[in-house]
């Protein structure tokens, strides 16, 4: 009588680890596992980007790129291929999200040969805003007479 007493005591405690295990895993484990809410947010805004879903494309993954000064907490920047139904890389997309806010509209650029990878171009020096332009030396803002 006492081993079954012992016995029912041991599985009972077995019982009880176990249960409070799967408590603790459906807690805290699977938050690792898989995409979050804002990478599966990235990803549907890209799929469902006019320009892409005209071109047939579709983008696969996307890699974020790193803030230079890790200011900006919650924002994410990011690049990606875009694919076509054979999953050759015609293009690459680029854009920028707020965590919980939206995504900025993206910008693509197409490549000239489907599956040859081509680098974003750099931006020239194109001054302030507004510079150059014919007519802004007449221009007046506001109160102030044109210069």
């Amino acid at each position: 009588m006492a081993d079954k007493k012992k016995t029912a005591k041991v599985v009972g405690s077995l019982v009880a680890l176990s249960f409070s295990g799967l408590v603790f895993f459906a807690m805290f484990g699977p938050e690792g596992c898989g995409p979050t809410e804002e990478e599966k947010q990235i990803l549907f805004t890209l799929n469902n980007h006019q320009e892409v879903v005209d071109k047939g494309g579709h983008v696969e993954k996307f890699t974020v790129q790193e803030d230079d000064d890790g200011d900006e907490e919650g924002v994410y920047r990011f690049d990606a291929e875009i694919l076509n139904s054979d999953g050759v890389a015609i293009g690459r997309i680029r854009s920028l999200r707020v965590e919980g806010f939206g995504t900025m509209k993206p910008r693509v650029m197409w490549y000239k040969t489907p599956g040859v990878s081509e680098e974003w171009p750099q931006r020239g020096d194109r001054g302030r805003r507004g510079e150059g332009r014919r007519g802004d030396r007449d221009r007046g803002r506001g109160d102030r007479p044109p210069q």
